[in-house]
């Protein structure tokens, strides 16, 4: 009988551990608790939408991450397009963001046009195929995100005749 007592009440404070984590709020400790979000500006604006097809102008957005933070942004040509370095970039996240805060708060947006040449292979239906890496320090956890997906609608210079 002792037993079933004791299991039963494990049991029972194992639920309220359970119902007590449930009802804390949601919030991080501080770092690289983020996301990182690729947008086509063509399109309405659905913040904190994910995009594997975007236009030849699109934004990055960041979400969660601390305030006054800088993510090294960079840009590569991923196979089968080819493998060279497109852009890099600095950006500095919002100093208004909360230490720690909810991965739906909104950090930061920049919009970029990438550069491609007649060396970079299209693809007819895809596009360009696109590595965009972001290595964000101070991190609790990974300092580096990536993100893969295809740009459309940029005009290549026609090869020299």
């Amino acid at each position: 009988m002792k037993i079933r007592f004791r299991a039963a009440a494990l049991f029972a404070a194992s639920l309220g551990l359970m119902v007590v984590s449930a009802m804390a709020p949601a919030t991080a400790a501080p770092g690289n608790n983020g996301t990182v979000k690729v947008d086509n500006i063509e399109l309405d604006n659905q913040m904190n939408a994910n995009e594997p097809h975007v236009g030849c102008e699109f934004a990055v957005e960041w979400y969660g991450f601390d305030p006054s933070v800088t993510s090294h942004v960079t840009f590569e040509a991923q196979p089968p397009t080819g493998t060279r370095l497109l852009l890099e970039d600095d950006v500095l996240l919002s100093s208004n963001a909360i230490p720690g805060g909810s991965p739906a708060a909104f950090d930061g947006e920049e919009l970029y046009v990438l550069d491609f040449n007649d060396g970079d292979f299209f693809h007819p239906q895809q596009g360009y195929h696109v590595k965009l890496t972001i290595n964000t320090p101070i991190s609790n956890g990974a300092d580096v995100k990536h993100k893969v997906f295809w740009v459309e609608g940029c005009d290549v210079p026609p090869p020299p005749i």
